[in-house]
């Protein structure tokens, strides 16, 4: 058998499923998901071995205009992971306009690579409706393929898996089979307690969240892990701990049980909130959080 392997990139406007989507694909959480926009923030790499190739999958920040200084590395992490993929998925889904989608594909018309558009939500949009996605679009861009699935449900997965495999090249795996991804367990209990936040939460707070896992050490059968919650106002600070403590209690009683169930493990959840004011404008901040190189 003939064994394939490469670099497989998703792209497209915030909140089309992108993460949801790798999570799925995957079978295990390794990139937070929540229904607000701008949630990634980072390349994550999530990695599927099976018995004819290895594709690594690179999932990326929504597509937008950066404001401040983080949301510029954000953009910067999109514009990355086109590099020396072998395929790039564009991501959209039926609810808005065309407008964005038209222009971000624009930019893509010189990419070297192959360009599969994947419409997301089958489950809640009529075939009519995905039909006027797919002609507005394929009029503008050649796509290698248009693919219709839910990220959700899994309708339309394996097809999808079929026609990305079909198009890699021979390759050994770039990862050993039993990795799904390349980030650190820390990193990820860092980013489950983020999404906690970001879920929970209904107001500005979530955006000027910053999660920082100072200590990660197993202790017989449990997990310590200690994290400070980063805001950009005093005033957050209050929203996130709550009346009593009560929020940030259940912020730490949801994230405890995303963890054990990642991690495998009980897990005592130690949880601070610190006021850092404006960090997202602070550029010596964001280059000791890795949101911004040294050299920058």
């Amino acid at each position: 058998m003939t064994y394939k392997a490469g670099f497989v990139t998703f792209w497209g406007r915030p909140n089309t499923g992108k993460s949801t989507l790798l999570n799925r694909i995957l079978g295990q959480k390794i990139s937070i998901v929540t229904n607000k926009p701008q949630t990634t923030r980072r390349m994550v790499k999530g990695i599927l071995s099976r018995p004819d190739g290895q594709i690594v999958f690179i999932d990326t920040p929504g597509l937008h205009q950066p404001i401040d200084g983080l949301s510029t590395f954000m953009a910067k992490q999109a514009q990355e992971a086109l590099q020396g993929v072998d395929a790039l998925l564009y991501l959209t889904t039926p609810e808005k306009g065309f407008h964005d989608d038209l222009f971000y594909l624009d930019t893509l018309q010189s990419l070297p690579c192959p360009v599969f558009l994947v419409v997301n939500k089958r489950d809640l949009f009529s075939a009519e409706v995905i039909h006027t996605v797919i002609n507005t679009l394929s009029a503008s861009f050649s796509f290698q393929e248009t693919m219709v699935i839910s990220s959700l449900t899994g309708e339309g997965l394996e097809s999808l898996l079929s026609a990305i495999m079909f198009i890699l090249p021979e390759n050994p795996p770039y990862y050993d089979p039993e990795i799904l991804t390349d980030i650190y367990e820390r990193d990820i209990a860092g980013e489950i307690i983020r999404e906690k936040i970001w879920d929970l939460v209904r107001q500005e707070v979530p955006y000027g969240v910053e999660v920082r896992v100072e200590e990660f050490k197993e202790r017989g059968e449990v997990i310590y892990i200690q994290a400070i919650i980063y805001v950009e106002r005093e005033s957050h600070k209050g929203i996130l701990i709550g009346d009593k403590g009560k929020m940030i209690k259940k912020i730490g009683q949801e994230a405890r049980k995303d963890l054990q169930l990642f991690l495998g493990k009980k897990v005592y959840l130690d949880l601070w909130v610190k006021t850092l004011i404006n960090w997202r404008k602070k550029s010596e901040v964001l280059k000791r959080w890795g949101y911004q190189s040294p050299s920058s």
